[in-house]
Parts: C-alpha cells; structure tokens; sequence
C-alpha cells in the first residue's frame, strides 16, 4: 500500500496520467500534500524502529562481552595463563603451561644494548583475555615530562663505580667489578656499597580498550619482532586463520586482540574500541634487595625438570614472588595475612606499583570521585587522597560499606587487578549515570565517566654497571648493524672483527671478566659467547655481550649471578580449584607443618632428627635461621663419629651445604658441630658453627 501511495504521488507531483490508472491515486494537491506527510510519518516510524533493534542488537553485544568479561573474571586472576605448547609428554605436567624451558618463556637477546626476551603467551587483565605476539621488548619507561599518548624514554643506564674507572690497567679494572658484583651478589655493603650501580627495574604487562580502531598501532617498540598486518582486520584474518588450520606466524609476529562494542550513540551507532597491550619498565624507588625474592614452588614445573628447590630457584623455569615481612601483619608460618591490615594491603609490590603511571604517564594525577565516594590511600593514617593515574589495587574510603569496611580492593576478586586512571581520549571512555530523589521527591542525576587501564607485573631485572662499562674505548656506533659490514663476523682476525659495537651488537665486557660462557642456554639466545671487536687502534679485543641478562657467566670467585626475576602472577591462581591443590601441595610437600590438616596422620617408617642452625643476626641477609633434618641412617653414621653432608632448610631465598659430626666433648647428640658451611669454614651470613636438637 506504501509503495503505491508513493508512486500515485510521483506520478501527481510531476503531473502525468499514470495517477488516474491507479485506484488509489489523489486527484488534487491537497491529497497529495496529505499523502507526502502520511508518507513521512511511516517513513520516520520505520527509521525509529530500524534505529532501536540496531541499538537493542548493539546493547546486547555489549553485554554478551560482559558476560564473557565476567565469567573470565570468576575463572581466574589477572596474570599470564598459557604459553604456545612446545613440548610434551605422558603426563600432563609434561606440556608447557605458563613455564617450558623457562618462566613466561624469557630468553636473552645481550647482544641488543636493552632488549630482554619473552616469547608469545595468553593473557588475562581484569578479564580480558588476549593472546600475544613474541614479546621482545625494550627497557622503556613512561615519559616523565609529557602526558602524551604512548610517549616514553629509555631508562637510565647506571654509572660504572669510579673506583673501577680509576684502575690502572684492565686486570685491576676486571678485578674491582668482580668485588662489585660479589658484594651484590652476597648482598654485603662491607665488600662494596653497590646500591648505586645495581638498580631494579620492574616490567610490567598494561592493557587497554583504545579507541585506536582503523589503524593498527604497535603495542611496543621492539628490535625483533612487529604485528605483521596492515589493518585489525587483516591480523584478525590471519588470526582466524592459523586458528582454524592450527598454525603460526613463522616469525611469531601474530597477536589475537579483541575488538568490541564499548558504547551506543543515541542514534543507535554502535561505538567500538580495539584491545592493546604493552610491556613498559619503571625504575624502582622502593628499597629492593635480592632477600625479597622468594620462589614459588611450582611443582609441575619442577617434576618436568626432575630438580629439587635449590637447583630449581636457580633455573630459568623459576618464578618468585615477594618474601613477605612478618611486621607486615603477615602470618609467615600460616602464609596468610588479614585483610584489614593496612599493611598486608600495601605490601613491597604495592608500592612498587604504586610508582608506575598509566597512560597520563609520570605526570597524570587524577582523583576518583564516582559515586559521590572520594577514594584515599589504603595504606595512609592521614588520610592521603588516591592519585588514580597510578597503578594500585586496593582504595579507602572514610565510609564504611555496608559489611563495615573501609578498606578495599579493586575488582570483586581479583588479587592482581591493578587498575590506573587516564584522562586521554585515545583510551576508550567508560560511563554510567546515578540518579536518587532528594527529601522531596525530585529527582537528581550525575553521571560519571572515565577511562581506564590495567596491569600486572612481569619480571624484575637488575641493571648493572656492565650496560656502559667500556674499558676498551671501543666506538659505538648510532646505527644498528653497522660494525658488521664488509663481511666481518666477529672473528678474532683483524679482517673479521666487528669493527666497533652498535646497539644490536652490544659487546662491551671484556671476556676475561668471566670465567666461561653462558651455564643454561635456549634456541631463542642470540648472544655470542665472546666476539672480536676492533678497537679505535684497530686492535682486535676479546669481547662479551653486554645486554640484559637472565644469568651471568661464572665469575672467578662469584659463580653465575642471577639479574631476572619473573614475578608474574598466573591466571590460574585466582581458580577455587587452584587454591585447593596447592594447600594439597602445602600439606604434602611440609607434613610436619601441616600435620594437623591430615584426618588419618600419615604413616612413615622413619623418624628424621630435628635440629635447628642457630639464629643469625647478619645484615644482609637479615634476622633467619634454617632447620636440618637428619635420617636414621645418618644418625648411625654421627654415633661412630662419621661426618654426614646435608642440606638446610630454605630460608631468606638460600640454604646451606653442611657437613656435620659429634661434638667430640660431648657423649650426648644435643648438639652437633658443624664442620663446614658451603665449603668454607663459617656459613657467609653468621650462623653459628652449631646446630642444637629441636624441642618444642
């Protein structure tokens, strides 16, 4: 009927017959007049109804994201959930999870001046699920002078200690940083105070929904690897693709990064936003040292590797989290701690990532007011208002909600949500309008709106003076590659040698330093053990890399020095059924500790002599003390003055080698004396030469 009114009144309008053939058709102006507005009506109540099922479809878009979004955020925590599978075996344990041959996949590139490796994973911030491409990163951090998007600089090398600039020859110079990297090494300030030339930075994971939805925006500079697409429609493509075929990007340089609808418009548009991720650095001010690490026991990782907690805390496969501190409301031998402790709430890492900025960078500061509820600092008596530019995860507010607390986290619960605040209108912009009735009855209404970004933490390395230690003079060229043209290699001949470094071929470190090459090496190293470097005298010198390492070479009366630490958190880890299993592992890996959980205690054949290493008071490491536990066969040995070899305890991130025998003046087994400590005749840290028999 529509269709023929509209034709009639054409056919009117222009004046031709073809109106008197239809019935229908007006036969004076006025009909048509009222045929136009009647067609206009129909025409705008279709285009409502168009408008509102497309702005309904679009809402429910949103909202199936949501439901995604939330069931993500009940499964798990933020953190890293799964690496590309590389390996496997019979058991499940065998196949990668978020560990293979090493936590979060890292791997060294010391040949680029500061490029630490990570290989592709999963991950999840504040249920966002993402996967990414191989992460090469760089030792960036935030601006600290613009809040422009994405803007950033190099972090700051340390300086070389002027006592090893001051040495005569390069023997002396190698001598002094080997007495540097002891005293970081044994954490003792007697040897060398070498806080100013070891400096922790924390690297950290941050994700946002960007408005960044036509172009494709790198997440993060990188000298190895890019997004291999020209728009997100084509990395969608290709991602669907090798999904669908179950293969790869051959360089690694694939990404799924979701895109979704974020907001409608009025007019029923849908608005939508892209997903990004980036793997920034941040120089830490919060006083770190190597005793507030300590590894998490990830027990399938280490039946892989068929390694003991020693071995593995000095694995690549390690991962660590923060030793907590008992004056911290922290209950050491319960590993629990309650949450109205201000102090638990804000512990070493919450500090640390109360440092780091979100995309307003070092300048931003922003205070949160939605709701009517201003947020405060949950770890500040007086009252200090929260700057949510930076990135935190628990808040106070001065009322209490209505389970009475005022302290409280981010998220319903997720542990690792670590949120930050921006006002840049490249991050896409979230909102909602709360409306109440005043005393009489009128109706007031404040919407609140803001723009959002998260994050966890991923590793901390320890910079050291080795980054710009150049004993040699050797020149160091601005462009990449450069020392290896003409065909040179790094031979030791003056044809081959590279003539100079660059920053991908960063080699600045003396190979006399070490005392060997790298001790655990993966396929995806590309540092060279040593190289020929011409000097500016055309000499040809011996050379290492220089670059972020996981692990040092031996160094002659040092060893192999750890400089990455992996303290991400695993997604995993927020499941119910992740934290059953590992109070299984607790009570079955310590069941002395634990004995009290088991309904039937469990029944053993022996019974192991409990002694206890007197306290030290050593600082470093700090106040500790480990337990031995001797077999019955050992004892045996004890009795007819044998000497026995056995390990201590973990405690403050070490043990001890002991070999230990009867005290020659006594006839009882009360006390024991220690004979060595790790091969030398006192324990470094101060125990005493003792250990005493247990008791209750």
């Amino acid at each position: 009927m529509l269709l023929t009114h509209c034709l009639a009144l054409l056919c009117a309008l222009v004046g031709t017959g073809a109106a008197a053939a239809t019935t229908d058709a007006p036969h004076t102006a006025a009909e048509a007049t009222q045929l136009l507005h009647q067609l206009q009506n129909e025409l705008h109540t279709f285009k409502d109804h168009v408008k509102n099922t497309v702005k309904g479809l679009a809402r429910q878009t949103m909202l199936q994201q949501l439901f995604v979004e939330e069931r993500i955020r009940s499964d798990g925590a933020s953190g890293i959930k799964q690496l590309r599978g590389i390996e496997g075996g019979t058991r499940p344990y065998h196949s990668t999870s978020f560990t293979n041959r090493a936590a979060m996949n890292i791997h060294e590139h010391a040949n680029y001046d500061r490029t630490p490796g990570i290989g592709e994973f999963i991950g999840v911030l504040n249920g966002v699920e993402f996967r990414t491409r191989h992460n090469d990163y760089k030792l960036r951090m935030p601006s600290t002078t613009t809040k422009n998007y994405e803007a950033t600089e190099d972090i700051p090398f340390p300086d070389v200690p002027p006592s090893v600039l001051n040495k005569h020859n390069i023997s002396e110079a190698v001598a002094e940083m080997r007495a540097y990297f002891k005293a970081f090494h044994d954490q003792d300030l007697s040897l060398r105070d070498y806080r100013p030339y070891f400096k922790p930075v924390m690297c950290y994971l941050e994700g946002a929904w960007t408005t960044d939805t036509k172009t494709i925006t790198e997440p993060f500079q990188s000298d190895r690897h890019f997004l291999d697409a020209s728009s997100w429609f084509d990395l969608q493509e290709k991602v669907r693709f090798t999904s669908a075929s179950g293969g790869k990007s051959q360089f690694e340089n694939f990404s799924y990064l979701p895109t979704t609808v974020i907001n409608v418009t009025d007019d029923g548009e849908p608005v939508y936003a892209q997903w990004n991720y980036r793997i920034l650095c941040h120089p830490i001010k919060t006083p770190l040292s190597l005793q507030d690490f300590k590894p998490v026991d990830d027990l399938a990782v280490r039946m892989y590797n068929n390694i003991d907690m020693t071995k593995y805390a000095k694995n690549r496969a390690a991962r660590f989290t923060f030793t907590p501190d008992a004056s911290f409301g922290f209950n050491k031998e319960l590993g629990s701690g309650s949450f109205t402790d201000e102090h638990f709430l804000n512990g070493k890492l919450d500090d640390i990532m109360y440092e780091i900025p979100g995309k307003d960078n070092y300048p931003g500061h922003i205070e949160d007011r939605a709701f009517n509820v201003l947020k405060y600092r949950a770890d500040m008596q007086n009252n200090t208002v929260l700057n949510t530019a930076r990135y935190h995860r628990h808040f106070r507010t001065l009322q209490h909600d209505d389970s009475g607390n005022g302290n409280k986290n981010l998220g319903f619960s997720d542990p690792f949500l670590f949120v930050a605040e921006t006002t840049n209108p490249r991050v896409a912009k979230m909102g909602a309008t709360d409306c109440h009735n005043d005393a009489h009855g009128r109706q007031t209404c404040q919407t609140y709106e803001g723009r959002y970004t998260y994050a966890v933490p991923m590793e901390v390395i320890w910079m050291t003076p080795l980054s710009t230690w150049n004993p040699y003079n050797l020149y160091l060229s601005t462009k990449a590659g450069n020392p290896n043209q003409h065909g040179r290699n790094g031979g030791m001949t003056s044809a081959k040698a590279f003539n100079g470094t660059s920053k991908t071929y960063y080699y600045l470190t003396p190979t006399e330093f070490y005392t060997g090459g790298d001790l655990q090496r993966d396929p995806a190293d590309t540092a060279r053990d040593g190289v020929g470097v011409l000097d500016q005298q055309g000499h040809v010198r011996h050379m290492a890399a220089s670059g972020v390492r996981i692990f040092t070479p031996n160094i002659q009366g040092v060893g192999s020095v750890r400089l990455r630490y992996p303290v991400f958190p695993v997604h995993q880890e927020g499941n119910a059924i992740w934290k059953n299993l590992m109070a299984l592992q607790d009570i079955t890996m310590n069941q002395r500790a634990w004995q009290n959980m088991f309904e039937q205690a469990p029944e053993s054949h022996t019974e192991d002599t409990h002694y206890v290493m007197r306290t030290t008071f050593n600082d470093p490491p700090g106040n500790h003390f480990h337990e031995v536990f001797l077999t019955t066969a050992d004892m045996e040995v004890i009795a007819k003055n044998g000497n026995v070899t056995v390990m201590s305890t973990l405690d403050l991130n070490h043990q001890h080698e002991l070999v230990i025998r009867k005290k020659q003046d006594r006839g009882d087994f009360l006390w024991l004396d220690i004979l060595t400590c790790d091969g030398l005749a006192h324990c470094w840290d101060g125990h005493d030469s003792q250990v005493h028999l247990f008791w209750n």
